[in-house]
């Protein structure tokens, strides 16, 4: 049928015009044709017709032309009738309407109800591609604000996107260097990839410092909800790799190697290795995985995990720094312990010695005094300073005590010189007695 036709030529003004479509509505087919085969088409605009105003309107509301040319005179529905319905359907693209002479009060009329322009039959081509060169004007501009609001609402949802992701991203930092249990952070760490990736399954690996060698530190699998520790030797696989080259390894469900075992315990289809990095050295690998082949990963996926590599690996040799800490304040605290403990036995020991020598050197020389009176005191300072060494060991046992003993973060601490100078001046004032 005619009213389905379709006319795209080349002319003069292609560059300019190409793609841009017309509907043309009217009643006599020799107009319709003059429109489409010498006037329009040959410009490069894409005309269609339509043999009445009914049909006109059916394909407006259908394929939104960038313009409308319509008769006024037409049977069933003229010209203004098919103004009123397509304002009435909240139509927005411009329409010329096409009269005959002696006709410019149904113009005025027209104008009214939006049209943007006329043309008076019999027209010329200079006068119809001007008329619909004007009315375009408004049309393009219409397209490149509507163009232009499109890609600042993606731009828009992006950034927006992006900044919650940032957000997420931070706070999960926050969240991962606030920790210092090395075991409890890799659990993190290994939960914040899966929930930042959208992945199914989550590892971290590390590299022994003293064997170079890597292991499995934790891991989430598939249908659980929290990660857990563990230590398996790795010694090849898309894992080494990552630490091999230091790069970022993103595995899809396009990649001729999809469907790698990854672990003996799940093949994956997607998967995204991020080496964790720390001055240079490469100290471990982060990886988030999916079994699904429907569910993949991207270079989005590749940058979120990446910059939770960053903190991750931050994380780990703060840790490892403070395990070391506090492991030589623990050092610290045992010496200080044996030191003063051996001292306060030491002192006991030392004057019961020379006591009891003495005491023999009297014997021997057959000294002045009751040597009964000798022996008795000599054994009176020998219980004290026993009962001074029992006191001093017995503090020892305090310490193991949690009634007694304080702590500096999971370190076990005791006042050791005030423990014991108590105890003593207790048992010297008891025997001074």
């Amino acid at each position: 049928m005619d009213s389905d036709h379709t006319y795209a030529g080349s002319g003069l003004w292609e560059a300019q015009l190409a793609g841009e479509r017309i509907l043309v509505i009217d009643d006599s087919k020799a107009i319709r044709s003059i429109l489409r085969d010498m006037i329009l088409g040959p410009q490069g605009y894409q005309v269609i017709t339509a043999q009445d105003g009914q049909q006109g309107i059916d394909h407006a509301l259908k394929e939104h032309p960038d313009l409308i040319l319509t008769d006024v005179s037409m049977p069933r529905m003229d010209g203004i009738e098919v103004l009123r319905r397509l304002r009435d359907a909240h139509y927005e693209w411009p329409v010329i309407l096409m009269t005959f002479h002696g006709s410019e009060e149904i113009a005025v009329q027209a104008f009214r109800l939006g049209v943007r322009d006329y043309i008076r039959k019999p027209f010329t081509v200079e006068e119809v591609l001007t008329c619909v060169e004007r009315a375009l004007v408004e049309s393009r501009l219409r397209r490149e604000r509507e163009a232009l609001m499109r890609r600042l609402e993606i731009a828009n949802y992006q950034l927006n996107r992006q900044v919650a992701e940032l957000t997420a991203l931070y706070a999960i930092g926050q969240a991962v260097t606030a920790v210092l249990d090395v075991d409890k952070l890799l659990n993190r760490i290994v939960e914040a990839s899966v929930y930042l990736c959208h992945a199914e399954t989550g590892a971290l690996y590390l590299v022994d410092q003293e064997s170079d060698s890597l292991y499995l530190k934790a891991s989430l699998d598939a249908g659980t909800k929290s990660a857990h520790s563990a230590r398996l030797k790795v010694e090849k696989g898309l894992v080494v790799d990552a630490v091999r080259t230091g790069k970022p390894a993103l595995l899809t469900s396009e990649t001729p190697s999809a469907g790698l075992q990854v672990r003996e315990e799940y093949v994956a289809y997607a998967l995204v290795n991020v080496p964790l990095v720390v001055k240079r050295e490469v100290i471990g690998v982060l990886s988030v995985a999916n079994c699904d082949r429907q569910r993949d990963f991207y270079e989005a996926d590749v940058t979120r995990l990446s910059g939770l590599a960053n903190y991750a690996a931050i994380a780990i040799e703060n840790a490892r720094l403070y395990e070391a800490t506090r492991k030589v304040v623990a050092a610290e605290v045992l010496n200080h312990t044996v030191v003063t403990i051996s001292h306060y036995i030491n002192n006991p020991l030392m004057a019961l010695m020379m006591n009891i020598d003495e005491l023999a050197h009297d014997c021997q020389d057959g000294g002045s005094g009751d040597i009964g009176e000798q022996v008795g005191k000599a054994a009176r300072f020998t219980k004290m300073k026993i009962e001074e060494i029992s006191s001093v060991i017995s503090i020892l046992r305090d310490i193991a005590s949690p009634q007694l003993v304080t702590y500096m973060d999971d370190i076990k601490m005791i006042d050791i010189e005030h423990k014991v100078r108590e105890r003593l001046h207790y048992l010297r004032s008891k025997y001074q007695a």
